[in-house]
């Protein structure tokens, strides 16, 4: 007994020793350099009202890249920063071929180690920088196989790291009395905004920095005339005006690449236009709702379709998925992901049901010209198409009689090919009755077919209300009177992007121009240009009453 107590002893102090040499080797951040093949995607940080984003909209972009302030050690965000596996501590410094020398201060739900998700290699996120020239810059990088040399923290080595050039406009500083071309281009995008409405003269005058001045004092970069740099093209708004240049002549991608931080995808590209933009679990929107009324068409979804993707919408993708042999189990990489494989397949599965429906209702649709008093298969057809539609009550006998006339002036009214049952052409079939037949059967076969019945549903009600502002707003707020107001002025033609709820420059130009267009203010120098003030909400509740523009709001109410 003593034997084996002893024996037992000197094996736990052997998983000791191992234990703590394993933990002494693997805090120890001293090491040599060496090199190590990654697979390195990017990420960024993405902002309000871009006019792209790769997931469709900002909040699915926070949700993939996170909110892109800092690190998981806590580090700002930065060019070079680094997000790496927890095998890797944070300060260890990497030699990356064509970018520099960059720190690891980040983690991320895709940082996976070799071996996980079919991954060969440890991955790698490199930041690339803010809005949508950080996410150019990541499209353009994609997913790379690269040998990187490792360093310790404690290395000399020096952190210099380039971001890709995206060909920023300005790149020197500018001031009153500079003269040259780029005070002349300075000029012409300052007249863009319509802070500038001189003749472009190439000479850095007083009219050039009042200018510039309402275009810094508009985006917060100046507090007044008086802030340093008020005026003057420094580095701050160098980068705010770069960036507003690249953003508007910026084209975006056609197809959608699936490669950024967090991505559940392992494919690169899709040229699918029906179903744009990747899809996953806490996405909310027309895309979903899109998404689920396609899979009702091709009987792969049977639950409420409400817009948001959860858990249940989850596992309907994957039930789709595993029909469609795209995965074989849960585990599974991408599975329950709306990515490119299954939006592709989706997308083909709705063509060939479109085909179908074609070739369907070319059956189903009479030909020619046919007059009453007529007779034979053609007039047969005319009356199964109405019968079919609810028109022509009547048995099918091939005479084109009394009561076959009677059915489809009767349908010509409803479909407004004529006013009335008297009117010129009612009860006669020529090729406008013709083109309202396809569409009424194409109608027919589209309707959704009825989904189950749950009590547990909140079921959306929408409501008609004229919209009433009472509050300020200006550049940087966020709350759904925000969103309000964008969709009142896309209603009237000033903003066309998307209803984000964030008061961006997008939202702030189409003030602008609002402002300017009924008399608040005289140009975008002005103090108040951009900013929803009371005489702003004043002028557009006035529009709003002339216009008789009505918005639209859910109410929640039990099915």
């Amino acid at each position: 007994m003593q034997k084996i107590k002893t024996k037992f002893l000197a094996i736990l102090t052997g998983f000791a020793l191992l234990f703590s040499s394993s933990a002494a080797v693997f805090a120890n951040s001293d090491f040599e350099p060496y090199q190590e093949t990654f697979i390195i995607s990017a990420y960024y940080s993405p902002l309000p009202d871009q006019s792209f984003y790769f997931r469709g909209d900002y909040s699915a972009e926070i949700r993939m890249n996170g909110n892109g302030t800092n690190g998981a050690d806590g580090t700002q965000v930065y060019p070079g920063m680094l997000a790496a596996p927890k095998t890797y501590s944070f300060g260890t410094k990497l030699k990356i071929p064509g970018l520099g020398v960059g720190v690891i201060h980040d983690r991320g739900g895709a940082i996976v180690f070799k071996g996980e998700r079919g991954f060969k290699h440890d991955r790698l996120d490199v930041w690339m920088g803010k809005g949508e020239e950080g996410l150019a810059r990541a499209l353009s990088w994609g997913v790379r196989t690269v040998t990187a040399t490792v360093y310790p923290a404690s290395h000399t080595i020096t952190e210099s790291f380039t971001l890709p050039n995206m060909g920023s406009t300005f790149t020197v500083d500018l001031a009153p009395g500079d003269t040259g071309n780029l005070v002349s281009r300075l000029q012409e995008e300052l007249k863009t905004y319509g802070y500038f409405r001189e003749n472009i003269s190439g000479v850095f005058d007083e009219n050039t920095q009042k200018a510039l001045l309402g275009f810094q004092l508009a985006r917060n970069i100046v507090a007044n005339a008086d802030s340093a740099g008020a005026g003057i093209l420094g580095p701050q708004t160098r980068e705010k005006l770069n960036g507003e240049i690249f953003s508007r002549n910026w084209q975006p991608p056609t197809r959608t690449n699936n490669f950024l931080s967090n991505s559940s995808s392992s494919s690169t590209s899709s040229t699918n236009s029906r179903f744009p933009v990747t899809l996953s679990l806490g996405d909310k929107g027309d895309r979903v709702r899109e998404m689920q009324i396609a899979l009702t068409n091709t009987g792969h979804y049977g639950c409420e379709i409400n817009g948001i993707y959860d858990e249940a919408m989850e596992s309907c993708v994957f039930r789709f998925q595993e029909e469609q042999s795209i995965v074989s189990s849960l585990d599974e990489h991408g599975a329950g992901y709306f990515g490119e494989q299954t939006r592709a397949k989706l997308a083909s599965l709705l063509d060939e049901r479109n085909q179908e429906l074609n070739n369907l209702i070319a059956d189903k649709l009479p030909s020619g010209t046919i007059q009453p008093g007529g007779t034979g298969d053609v007039v047969s057809k005319l009356q199964e198409g109405l019968q079919t539609l609810g028109y022509f009550k009547n048995r099918i006998n091939g005479n084109y009689d009394d009561a076959t006339t009677f059915a489809l002036a009767e349908f010509q009214v409803a479909e407004k090919v004529v006013e009335s049952e008297t009117s010129y052409g009612a009860g006669f079939f020529g090729p406008k009755t013709q083109i309202a037949f396809e569409k009424s059967f194409k109608r027919q076969l589209l309707a959704l077919p009825s989904l189950p019945v749950n009590p547990d549903w909140n079921r959306a009600v929408w409501a008609n209300y004229t919209p009433e502002f009472k509050t300020s707003l200006a550049l940087g707020d966020v709350s759904d009177e925000v969103a309000e107001l964008q969709e009142v002025l896309k209603e009237l033609e000033y903003f066309d992007s998307e209803i984000t709820g964030n008061f961006g420059g997008l939202t702030e130009k189409a003030v602008i121009d609002f402002q300017i267009a009924n008399g608040v203010i005289d140009s975008a120098a002005e103090y108040g240009a951009g900013t929803f003030g009371p005489m702003t909400r004043t002028a557009l509740q006035v529009v709003i009453a002339e216009k008789k523009i009505v918005l639209q709001k859910k109410e929640e109410a039990q099915s």
